[in-house]
């Protein structure tokens, strides 16, 4: 069984938009009529800011997804413009889990961050993925990053 990483292209709204309701199910979420196009409509209408890949198998499946927001900063005289990504999603079918999935779809993203000169990528790590990311390079964020959640 191999799997085949692609970046997200605008037909595949729907696809994501399946994938996350996975997602969201799996935590808790409950389903709610007319979210898969709720979703796809608001992911295409994003689109040019929204990276995403997407994992398929043989069968052309779709079993996991990368979801990351692309800021990309004005010019500045005194720090550097270039982009950062943030991490909103990674998800992986049950059935797929433990085969390198995610992690072959964040090389992929870490890849294409190289080639857009993205320096700087943050996320939100699930306690069960930190060993994933660790692996990967990410960290603790610097001392000056801070919140407000209300």
């Amino acid at each position: 069984m191999s799997i085949q990483i692609v970046p997200a292209e605008r037909e595949h709204a729907f696809v994501c938009a399946a994938l996350t309701v996975q997602a969201d199910l799996e935590d808790g979420g409950e389903r709610r009529d007319g979210f898969l196009t709720e979703y796809a409509d608001a992911w295409l209408a994003d689109f040019e800011r929204t990276p995403t890949w997407l994992a398929f198998a043989d069968d052309g499946t779709a079993v996991g997804l990368v979801v990351t927001s692309w800021v990309k900063k004005l010019p500045s005289l005194t720090r550097p413009t270039v982009g950062w990504l943030h991490v909103k999603l990674v998800f992986v079918s049950p059935a797929y889990r433990g085969k390198g999935t995610a992690e072959r779809m964040l090389k992929t993203m870490l890849r294409w961050g190289d080639e857009h000169a993205i320096t700087r990528y943050q996320l939100n790590a699930e306690p069960k993925a930190r060993t994933l990311y660790e692996r990967l390079g990410f960290g603790p964020a610097d001392e000056r990053l801070m919140q407000l959640q209300r």
